[in-house]
């Protein structure tokens, strides 16, 4: 007799991707396409952590109340309002356990960060898609469409990535809280997805200490540099995240990551510096775009969006073998918008060389 999965792995819309064809990409190529930290000096600090961290490491399970209290600090509210996960995907993955039942609704923008979608198809939600529109200034959500989509349906979760992604876009903290207070109405719980802070600064995790209906996921990858380690967190009122806490698995995450990541919170100026060279490295990078007369979209991540129009055929035949980045976008909203992950001065300047080059600058 063959096994009786659950009814959502019968679903045939719901794949993932192979990880045994997955291909390393070349070192000889520029790597700007996922939205990483590949400042050298910010690389250079994490490398030397790492060899700091005695062999013993490697060979004991995760301790990791250290972590908790310095992360703490950091972060500005109290260790039992954290939660540890393997990436700001692993907390996304814990509100849909903690919530979603078969039938019951989510609503998530479109396009977003592709793993909420998996979740709705996974735990056989319904969803109710909030579309951005293309518009003059890059692409519109309309939170006008979010508040009368939670007045209505009382969705369990509403998935709000705060700059969303790949759009970049941001919602305006007085918003954001118009949308709480509706969640906080309807029942709903209220995922902000701020795996870009502090790239975007603005926060919303002291918002969570008088509200349980709000959980906010974060990662260490982008800003923080340590892509590779899988270390995020959550961040709630201590009553919502006691109920996270019991979902999560023996060990939240790796005694490596965790004794890094206790290393590295010493290290916040540097953390901060790599953001604004990263930051610097974009701006000029946009401004030297615009100076092609390509269109350049403001953006909230560590990422830009330019459109390089009739020039595009012979900028990307440029780009070919040398960089790595995403050419082009399904959604209508991006249609004709290449992304590139931003980096400091020294590594765009080239990217920019290549596509002035191409452009007949």
């Amino acid at each position: 007799m063959s096994i009786r999965p659950i009814p959502a792995l019968l679903n045939p819309e719901l794949r993932r991707p192979s990880a045994l064809k997955s291909i390393p990409r070349g070192p000889q190529l520029l790597w700007l396409d996922k939205n990483e930290n590949l400042d050298p000096q910010l690389m250079a600090l994490t490398h030397r952590l790492l060899s700091s961290i005695p062999r013993e490491v490697l060979a004991t399970y995760p301790e990791a109340g250290e972590l908790y209290r310095k992360l703490a600090l950091w972060v500005g509210v109290s260790p039992e309002s954290l939660l540890l996960t393997p990436g700001s995907d692993g907390a996304i993955r814990l509100a849909f356990e903690a919530v979603i039942q078969p039938g019951d609704e989510v609503i998530h923008t479109v396009p977003t960060f592709a793993m909420y979608p998996v979740y709705c198809q996974m735990f056989g939600a319904r969803v109710r898609a909030i579309d951005y529109t293309r518009s003059d200034h890059g692409p519109l959500l309309n939170p006008a469409a979010i508040l009368d989509a939670v007045r209505e349906f009382s969705p369990k979760l509403l998935c709000l990535p705060n700059p969303d992604s790949p759009t970049g876009t941001s919602v305006a903290p007085e918003v954001l809280r118009g949308i709480l207070t509706a969640c906080e109405a309807a029942g709903t719980l209220l995922l902000v997805d701020e795996a870009y802070h502090p790239f975007h600064p603005q926060s919303v995790t002291s918002w969570t200490q008088n509200s349980q209906n709000l959980v906010v996921a974060r990662t260490f990858a982008k800003a923080w540099g340590v892509a590779g380690l899988r270390i995020g967190y959550a961040v709630a009122h201590p009553r919502t995240i006691a109920l996270l806490h019991k979902l999560r698995p023996m060990y939240e995450t790796s005694t490596l990551a965790i004794e890094f990541m206790c290393r590295m919170l010493d290290h916040v100026p540097e953390m901060t510096q790599s953001v604004a060279a990263i930051n610097q490295g974009k701006l000029v990078f946009e401004s030297r775009m615009r100076s092609l007369g390509f269109r350049a979209l403001q953006t909230g991540g560590n990422f830009t969006h330019i459109a390089f129009g009739d020039r595009g055929p012979a900028v990307h035949a440029a780009l070919a073998g040398k960089v790595l980045y995403r050419a082009a976008f399904d959604h209508p909203c991006l249609a004709g918008f290449s992304r590139f992950s931003a980096a400091p001065p020294s590594i765009m300047a080239p990217v920019a060389e290549l596509i002035e080059r191409a452009a007949g600058a």
